[in-house]
């Protein structure tokens, strides 16, 4: 069969698409052209194109059996830009995936996700979650908790927290990390399903735990200074040397544990204990990967 990951230059679009090569033949979209060539040496055919429009994907999409939609994220200059870039793009995914004939449509989205919800990225994912579920395409909507690997915002801003002594909000958050390769393995499954796929599923880590006690695992327990939002988009801007949003810090600050049903547990994958697979992004980059 013949998957498209769009919006997958990053840490889990490396991961899913590295998962797949091994059984599929793989498309993926980027945005960069310096994007491109890291997939294309896993072995994706890669389009550098927008999706904003439903023209984007259209002639990149015949034959193609299952999309794994990827594109968003929390880290926008605007509200409107981060409505634009998850609720957006996932309505001209899925017009695009109609018009073509694909079977099947995994989204990938976050805990808390509600059109009711006061926060912009939140409100943005429940949107992009109404469009899959009212598509009439066979779906998987997975809800995320934060994904860790090498590269990816949230985990990048734990590193660089833990290195510099600061946890992003009051520490108490609660959060349940998933290896970006356990991700991926659970995509694999889903693409695998041979009878149609249809429900809402969390992917959690094994573990639940506070921010701060994160903190202690990655910064080897050094002292902590805990930084409201605003502050903390503003240090990170100037230690990472890239535009850091406050409402991506906001978002950082929440609790992000997953309560739909286990998409680990049902489609038979075990997630790394936190610790483990920590050690396992360390070794990657220990051998430049």
């Amino acid at each position: 069969m013949t998957v498209m990951v769009t919006g997958a230059s990053g840490v889990l679009g490396h991961a899913i698409v590295r998962a797949l090569v091994a059984r599929d033949e793989v498309r993926a979209t980027v945005r960069r052209p310096e994007a491109a060539e890291p997939l294309r040496s896993l072995g994706a055919k890669v389009a550098v194109v927008p999706v904003d429009e439903p023209e984007d994907l259209i002639e990149i999409l015949p034959r193609v059996h299952t999309i794994v939609h990827l594109v968003g994220g929390v880290n926008q200059p605007s509200d409107d830009e981060i409505l634009a870039a998850n609720h957006g793009s996932t309505l001209a995914a899925v017009a695009a995936a109609k018009e073509a004939g694909v079977r099947r449509f995994i989204l990938l989205s976050v805990p808390g996700a509600s059109v009711d919800s006061r926060h912009p990225f939140l409100r943005a994912k429940g949107l992009a979650e109404e469009v899959v579920l009212q598509s009439g395409l066979e779906h998987a909507v997975l809800r995320t908790s934060h994904a860790y690997g090498l590269g990816g915002l949230w985990f990048t801003s734990v590193v660089m927290g833990a290195d510099h002594g600061f946890v992003i909000g009051d520490g108490t958050q609660r959060w349940a990390p998933i290896l970006a390769d356990d991700v991926a393995s659970v995509i694999a499954a889903v693409d695998d399903r041979h009878d149609p796929v249809e429900g809402v599923w969390n992917m959690n880590g094994p573990e639940e735990l506070t921010a701060d006690e994160v903190f202690a695992i990655a910064g080897e327990g050094q002292g902590t200074e805990h930084l409201d939002p605003a502050a903390a988009a503003e240090r990170l801007s100037a230690l990472l040397e890239i535009p850091v949003s406050a409402r991506a810090t906001e978002y950082f600050a929440m609790s992000s544990v997953a309560d739909a049903s286990d998409a680990a547990l049902a489609f038979g994958v075990a997630p790394t204990v936190f610790e483990d697979g920590l050690r396992r992004v360390a070794a990657r980059v220990a051998e430049g990967g």
